[in-house]
């Protein structure tokens, strides 16, 4: 089934959402910046929610840049959110998920809560900080 998909710039993330970091933490590993994502993320998505959804996550891109993709499914489930009030949204599209997406958050009309997989623990990805590495940022397992 497709999806609709929501691309958001690493560096636009970091921007927004980089003062969530706590003080003397790893940034490559502390997930702050991506909760308060999360967390404005959902509240806009509830707001748009006309239908129960589930949202996924994965990075996408290349040593020029990676962004965060959400990808909301059923792709009508969300009338129109604003994602930009959040964060700026680099692109968007429908069209099939990824394989080995993680969880990200359970939907409904006015209702978002953050998914837990099969196992209970909940997936974050840590937005990092600008290393001049290569590598994507990763995601988090955490119970």
């Amino acid at each position: 089934m497709p999806a609709r998909i929501f691309l958001f710039a690493l560096e636009d993330l970091r921007a927004r959402f980089g003062a969530a970091l706590q003080p003397g933490a790893d940034p490559l590993h502390h997930t702050g910046p991506f909760r308060a994502f999360r967390d404005a993320l959902l509240g806009a998505c509830a707001a748009a929610a006309l239908a129960p959804a589930e949202a996924y996550m994965w990075w996408e891109g290349t040593y020029n840049g990676y962004a965060l993709a959400v990808a909301v499914l059923p792709p009508g489930a969300l009338l129109d959110p604003d994602l930009a009030a959040v964060c700026p949204v680099e692109a968007e599209r429908i069209a099939e998920p990824r394989p080995g997406r993680y969880p990200l958050a359970r939907l409904a009309p006015g209702e978002a809560e953050p998914w837990r997989d099969e196992e209970g623990c909940l997936w974050e990805a840590p937005l990092g900080e600008p290393t001049g590495h290569f590598g994507a940022p990763g995601m988090r397992r955490l119970t």
